[in-house]
């Protein structure tokens, strides 16, 4: 049932009612009303329950109000409302994650309403939609891959692997990250050629610490490169193993 079946079945006409639903759809969106009535529409839209209304109420996470408090208690009410809200709930939030600047408050809400591999599922689907070259806010894409990081799923590493070579350094960084934590060896050959091209000390120093960790085998053809990289790292000193493995030296 949609938002305006709701006001059909409800006393006072369907102009009226419409007139009300508007009425508090306006108030949420106006960063000028009063917190009080402000706050008085959120729980009013978030009583009702349907997808038309968490449509209604997940644009209040887009922007900010003072005093900072008060932002956050509204946030937080329409964050835990939306998680109580379950099936009714999913589809307006992930077409929310989709368009939204506000990302980390999607991405929340859909790991309390999907299961793991439904959650996963979900954001592998967002980085198909993302691409590599550059963009003026990255936010979605970075956001999407930090939280993959989280949980093992071996679908996870395809789906972020083709983020090692894109144009945003911070993407990049986190794409590693990710990788390295679904401790999936075949991202070995990937991580160690970004080793070998890459020049973020950053980059190299976390790819350098997961490999030694994981003990994963840097192939042939990048293994003189990554012994010069090695030599240059402040968090060293390394080496590299006839076998391939990085160490800390004297281990």
């Amino acid at each position: 049932m949609g938002l305006f079946d709701f006001f059909r079945k409800s006393p006072g006409g369907p102009a009226e009612q419409e007139r009300t639903l508007a009425r508090h759809v306006e108030r949420v969106m106006d960063k000028r009303s009063l917190s009080p009535d402000r706050f008085a529409s959120i729980e009013y839209l978030s009583k009702l329950g349907t997808d038309d209304a968490w449509r209604a109420l997940l644009p209040r996470l887009n922007f900010t109000v003072d005093p900072s408090i008060t932002d956050r208690e509204e946030k937080q009410y329409i964050f835990d409302a939306v998680t109580r809200g379950g099936e009714s709930a999913v589809e307006p939030v992930k077409e929310f994650l989709r368009k939204t600047t506000a990302v980390n408050w999607p991405i929340k809400m859909l790991r309390e309403l999907l299961s793991a591999e439904d959650f996963a599922a979900e954001l592998i689907d967002i980085l198909k939609g993302e691409d590599t070259v550059y963009q003026k806010n990255p936010e979605r894409k970075i956001q999407t891959i930090i939280a993959l990081e989280k949980d093992k799923d071996p679908r996870v590493a395809a789906a972020v692997a083709p983020f090692l070579e894109d144009a945003s350094e911070d993407t990049r960084f986190h794409a590693v990250r990710t990788l390295l934590a679904q401790e999936d060896a075949a991202a070995a050959p990937a991580l160690c050629a970004l080793l070998a091209r890459d020049d973020s000390m950053r980059l190299r120093t976390t790819v350098v610490d997961g490999l030694a960790s994981l003990r994963w085998a840097v192939p042939d053809e990048h293994r003189e490169k990554v012994t010069t990289v090695l030599a240059r790292l402040p968090n060293g000193p390394f080496s590299l193993g006839a076998d391939g493995v990085i160490a800390r030296s004297g281990r």
